[in-house]
C-alpha cells in the first residue's frame, strides 16, 4: 500500500485552500495531532522527527471541524428565546423586502 504523506507546510496549505482562510501554523497543526478539537485528532505520524498526514486524514479532520453537533441548537436556544429569533428575523425580512424593491 502506497498512500501519499504530505509535510505539515503542505497540509497547511491544503486546509488554508480547503476552507478559504489563511494557513494554519505549523505548531497549530500538531496540536490538532497530538491533543485534537472536540475529541477528534487530526491523524498524522511523526517520522525522522517530522509531522507528516494524508489528504484523506486532512479531509477526515475538516469534515469533523464543520459537522454540526447534534441538538448545538436546542442546547443553546430554549423555547422563548426561538420565538425571539424568529420574530427579529421576521421583522428583519420586513425591513429588507420594501428597501429591495427601491434598488432594482
Amino acid at each position: 500500500m502506497n498512500r501519499q504523506l504530505l509535510p505539515m507546510h503542505r497540509v497547511a496549505a491544503m486546509w488554508s485552500k480547503m476552507t478559504g482562510t489563511p494557513r494554519p501554523h505549523r505548531g497549530t497543526l500538531i496540536r490538532w495531532a497530538t491533543k485534537g478539537v472536540k475529541g477528534h485528532r487530526l491523524h498524522a505520524e511523526l517520522l525522522g522527527g517530522r509531522w507528516y498526514a494524508t489528504p484523506e486524514a486532512v479531509a477526515d479532520f475538516h469534515r469533523h471541524m464543520t459537522r454540526p453537533l447534534d441538538g448545538c441548537i436546542d442546547r443553546a436556544a430554549g423555547p422563548s428565546r426561538t420565538a425571539q429569533i424568529q420574530a427579529s428575523l421576521a421583522e428583519l425580512d420586513s425591513m429588507i423586502a420594501p428597501s429591495a424593491g427601491r434598488h432594482s
